[in-house]
């Protein structure tokens, strides 16, 4: 009986613990329930709702996350399944079925990179799941591509006289160039059918870097929008001209769209009345005419819709019969993508060069060609389907860079010309083939550990003309790039978790290797590590991200946050001063430049820290604004976006005693106006 009466006693101690952990949990219980059975019958927006409002009650319920998530992927938002599954990764282990969920998630965002790295732990072991090993294979599908093999250095063609310089083409020896007025903070990025002059320069008498006004000048030509192209025999011209509003073949509004016409020379030197180019409807966009070199095929880019339109802009075809010209043919999925394939042009061997964002690139627009397959013949394809071309191949670096590259100009086999915002706006640049680039080979390890840091991304910034990419390190931590010869480079080196490491690079015959130790929050710990910081210079932490223009701080960059605070209550007698910077993006050379923004993140940081911890005598936080950049991209200066990234930063510089700070700051960056 005395056995029985405690176990009654502890029967009822345990039962009235369960009524109040329900009690406590029983909205959250509610909602959960509620979101289940909403999941059960198929009603995914419902069951979204209710995992929502389950998680939001209760933060630490990763069951009601996860079903969140995966709910989520169902009804298509790939973007709030995306930040469910990466907030359950800093909640709890993620399954396997997790890391499908999420993977199936980004691949709908065209996220294959990420993606793939989120599947990797799948295929470490001996036993790969079946499904994470397609979803892993369609991954790498995806990020093919065939890169050209020759090697180019570029420069930039300047025309004081003229702001911006756009779409060039070539005819004989002469080069043929747009141009407008510069508008800061406007630009009409993939169709650029905003010029409306064309400029002549010829090619044989001028070699110069820097352009007179004596080596160009204007060509009197009908009124037109866009970049103009001159037939093969000089005699006629095709280009674009923005269509005036109307009505459709059936009463509907036409709004806007870009005719495409053609217009040739008479005995007497003069333009004759442009005609239209058959087959084109109003409202859609007709753009970058471009003939074969025989003058019997037109190619350009369209929007129109049609059965065999890939999306976005199309690269379609034309051919000439007699005086007519036939019904304009898709070149098809080997060329055309879901993005915009825009900028075709044609050299001499056969070639069709494009520029496209909807293929992997490099960043933004990129520059690819591709020929006609000879081993397909067109009498086996339906004449629907034109020729049939190969898989495109991507220009590489310095060719393409993170901008917007586009308009490929072929001049002979070893120079050409192209045009790219790489430098904030449309600029044209000379190419120019060489035969021995400076390859780097890159090896990162963790500083304190000696073993291999993988998926490091590395970018490269060139100090003379602006030109980015992007390299990334294998799972070896491994990673080799070829660059020309005799520039600089701005580098840095970043991977969440570790501290950012920025170096000045220059590509000579002795610069073939470089290792990276990259070291985390805590080595700060290590005296020898940390001497080399302990008086006041500055680092950065890869993690510390911001939603844009905001002051909210990423999730992640929360748990990079933690150990900063770890360290500093470790370390009782070291002051950390948390300097934050903005970018000038946003400010015009007439505005006044303040630095609230940067104020407030600053305040952000500093006041996480006290949140956990630290103590207030050990920190101080100052917004700059946009008084300490780290390149030239000042208020209203036309700059690329990844230079704009490199000032919108923050920097930790932590000194040692307390009692020596006076001594070591100016008094003035004290104030905490």
């Amino acid at each position: 009986m005395i056995r029985y009466s405690h176990l009654n006693r502890l029967h009822a101690f345990g039962a009235l613990a369960l009524v109040g952990l329900f009690t406590l949990s029983s909205c959250n219980s509610r909602y959960f329930w509620k979101g289940l059975r909403a999941y059960e019958k198929k009603q995914y927006s419902a069951a979204v709702n209710g995992f929502q409002q389950a998680w939001e009650q209760w933060p630490n319920d990763t069951m009601a996350l996860r079903m969140l998530g995966h709910s989520q992927l169902i009804i298509g938002d790939y973007a709030s399944a995306t930040r469910s599954f990466e907030e359950l990764e800093l909640r709890a282990n993620v399954s396997t079925k997790d890391r499908q969920h999420w993977a199936s998630a980004l691949m709908n965002e065209s996220k294959y990179l990420e993606a793939s790295d989120i599947l990797q732990p799948l295929l470490m072991g001996n036993e790969v799941n079946g499904y994470a090993q397609k979803l892993w294979d369609n991954c790498q599908r995806q990020l093919q591509v065939i890169e050209d093999d020759r090697h180019w250095e570029v420069q930039t063609l300047r025309f004081p006289q003229l702001e911006t310089v756009s779409s060039p083409r070539i005819s004989g020896d002469k080069l043929y160039f747009s141009t407008e007025p510069w508008r800061w903070g406007k630009a009409d990025h993939y169709a650029r059918l905003d010029r409306n002059e064309t400029w002549t320069m010829d090619l044989k008498s001028s070699t110069r870097q820097v352009m007179k006004a004596a080596d160009v000048e204007i060509w009197d030509l009908p009124a037109h929008d866009g970049m103009v192209n001159v037939s093969p025999n000089g005699r006629s011209i095709a280009y674009s001209k923005k269509n005036p509003d109307g009505l459709g073949w059936f009463g509907d509004p036409q709004i806007g769209g870009f005719q495409l016409l053609i217009a040739s020379r008479t005995a007497s030197g003069e333009w004759s009345e442009s005609r239209p180019f058959p087959f084109v409807e109003k409202g859609y966009v007709f753009a970058h005419p471009t003939w074969s070199p025989d003058g019997n095929k037109m190619y350009f880019a369209s929007d129109i819709p049609s059965p065999e339109s890939q999306g976005g802009m199309d690269i379609w075809v034309s051919e000439r019969n007699g005086t007519f010209w036939e019904e304009p043919l898709n070149l098809g999925p080997e060329v055309n993508s879901s993005g915009d394939e825009v900028y075709p042009a044609m050299d001499n061997n056969g070639r069709l060069y494009f520029a496209s964002n909807g293929h992997p690139t490099l960043g933004g627009m990129d520059v690819f060609w591709t020929e006609i397959d000879p081993n397909v013949e067109r009498a086996q394809r339906h004449w629907r389907d034109g020729e049939a071309w190969k898989k495109p191949t991507r220009m590489g670096f310095p060719i393409n860079s993170l901008a917007d590259d586009f308009s490929y100009a072929p001049y002979d086999d070893g120079s050409a010309f192209i045009c790219s915002n790489r430098s904030g706006w449309d600029q044209i640049y000379r190419l120019q083939a060489i035969d021995n680039p400076v390859t780097i080979d890159i090896q990162t390890t963790d500083h304190s550990s000696g073993i291999a840091v993988p998926h490091v991304t590395i970018r490269w910034i060139d100090t003379r003309d602006g030109s980015a990419r992007d390299v990334r390190t294998d799972l070896d931590g491994l990673a080799s790039v070829q660059l020309p010869p005799n520039r600089g480079y701005r580098v840095e080196a970043r991977s969440p978790g570790f501290i950012l490491e920025q170096k000045t690079v220059t590509t000579t015959e002795d610069s073939n290797q470089w290792p990276i130790e990259m070291a985390k929050v805590h080595m700060l710990n290590d005296v020898n590590f940390a001497s080399k910081y302990m008086g006041g210079k500055p680092f950065q932490l890869a993690s510390i991200e911001w939603d844009s223009g905001t002051t909210e701080l990423k999730r992640k960059s929360e748990l990079e946050l933690d150990e900063l605070a770890d360290f500093l209550k470790l370390n009782p007698d070291v002051f950390m001063e948390i300097r934050a910077h903005e970018n000038a993006k946003k400010w015009d050379k007439s505005d006044d430049a303040s630095n609230r923004l940067s104020r407030n993140r600053g305040i952000q940081l500093e006041t996480g820290l006290l949140r956990r911890g630290v103590s207030s005598k050990q920190l101080l936080s100052l917004g700059k604004g946009v008084t300490e950049l780290m390149n030239d991209c000042a208020p209203g200066e036309p700059c690329a976006y990844y230079c704009h990234e490199e000032n919108e930063r923050i920097e930790f510089r932590i000194y040692g005693l307390l009692q020596q700070v006076p001594g070591q700051i100016d008094a003035s960056e004290f104030s905490k106006d």
